[in-house]
């Protein structure tokens, strides 16, 4: 799984001595186990994250609950009262990025930020991963002076991060069970996961389900399942993962078959994937 090699790296930093004012932090954050769980959290400052794997709910002031899923951009609204629970299948990684209140206050007089709901689902890719690592390592080596200049640094992450925001029309039962679907193939990405299997769950005949997939996602169910994969497989290689480990964790039997499903997807080598990023 990619929170066995995604370790919890993260940098807490204060401008100032205010941290509910001053506090700019960032980084990947693992949570395995359900006890990392957070019940009635209310923090003083502002706290986003992005879910790049696993899976979840959150709970608003007024107990709604709303699935979480990759690729969903969760707010920490200050002073507001939410719960974050984990599915406990040791799956869950999230980047997270914490500004201070009185820079959220700002950028909510702007309308900058969501209003409507603190769950919203965005679109990102390979840019995205290495925009938010560009920050941690940049506010990891700050020193104090430069972190005015990282915080706007931060807050075009956010900004940059809401660009991709997709707008989607009101959810019925279909789109739910497609929903479920894919959570479902982007999960043990290690493990075979058959997709009749996929199917029987969200209690759809097997040729229904992958008509209706392709459809609504724009891509077969097989596609999907590689394509989440390949994402998870480029995580690992940015994280320093040898690729010959990288393609045990993805489910592949020999380093051949996966180089070759790798470079089919994304037009390159593993190899070359690791060097070009590497030199950037």
């Amino acid at each position: 799984m990619i929170e066995s090699i995604m370790k919890k790296d993260v940098i807490y930093r204060c401008i100032g001595s205010n941290f509910t004012d001053g506090i700019l932090a960032c980084g990947y954050m693992t949570k395995p186990l359900k006890e990392q769980s957070q019940y009635n959290f209310v923090i003083d400052y502002y706290s986003c994250f992005v879910l790049l794997s696993g899976s979840g709910f959150y709970y608003t002031k007024d107990d709604v609950k709303i699935p979480i899923h990759p690729g969903d951009f969760v707010q920490r609204i200050p002073g507001e009262n939410h719960s974050t629970e984990i599915i406990p299948d040791g799956n869950w990684l999230e980047f997270f990025i914490s500004i201070g209140r009185t820079t959220y206050d700002y950028l909510r007089s702007l309308d900058l930020l969501p209003a409507d709901s603190p769950v919203s689902k965005i679109y990102y890719d390979d840019n995205t991963i290495q925009m938010f690592s560009r920050l941690l390592q940049q506010l990891k080596e700050a020193n104090d002076s430069q972190l005015p200049y990282l915080s706007l640094k931060a807050q075009e992450v956010i900004l940059s991060t809401l660009n991709g925001i997709q707008k989607v029309p009101p959810k019925d039962a279909l789109i739910h069970s497609i929903e479920e679907a894919c959570r479902l193939l982007s999960s043990e990405v290690d493990n075979d996961v058959p997709l009749k299997d996929v199917a029987s769950a969200i209690n759809m005949s097997y040729e229904n389900f992958r008509k209706q997939f392709t459809k609504i996602v724009g891509m077969s169910p097989s596609k999907y399942r590689i394509e989440q994969k390949m994402k998870h497989a480029r995580l690992m290689l940015l994280s320093g993962v040898s690729i010959k480990e990288t393609a045990v964790l993805t489910g592949y039997s020999d380093t051949y078959s996966f180089t070759k499903q790798f470079t089919h997807v994304t037009g390159m080598s593993p190899g070359r994937f690791k060097l070009s990023h590497h030199l950037r």
